[in-house]
């Protein structure tokens, strides 16, 4: 394995998990004013993770997806839901409407989207 690949891994991870943190508190700004923003967690994830590791490939993408999934569960427990514990969130997701399953599963998408591997014309960054 690659040390540049693994550092930018990990970079990656670690700006994830700010860009879930910034988006969660985006998500509670908003709601303040009466919006829903299901998938700002994922697509937050999916930027900082983006711009931290500077390279794409299919492992970043599936790992990026998987943070901008867990984000936006999280942020939908902590902000939106009642239950006291994440399990008993877990338990009544089901009786949540459509617009929340669509809103998580894009925020996820569009985590795995901006990490994806690109082509482009560019030289490669060490």
């Amino acid at each position: 394995m690659n040390n540049v690949w693994l550092r930018g891994l990990i970079a990656g991870v670690l700006a994830g998990c700010v860009g879930g943190v910034i988006g969660g508190m985006l998500c509670k700004l908003l709601l303040n004013y009466a919006m829903y923003s299901g998938v700002l967690p994922g697509a937050a994830v999916g930027l900082a993770f983006s711009a931290a590791c500077k390279s794409g490939s299919w492992l970043h993408a599936g790992v990026a997806g998987g943070m901008g999934l867990m984000a936006g569960l999280l942020v939908q427990w902590l902000v939106y839901s009642n239950s006291p514990t994440f399990f008993e969130f877990l338990i009544d997701l089901p009786n949540f409407g459509n617009i929340v399953w669509i809103s998580i599963a894009a925020g996820a998408a569009l985590s795995f989207f901006l990490v994806r591997p690109r082509k482009t014309g560019l030289p490669p960054t060490d």
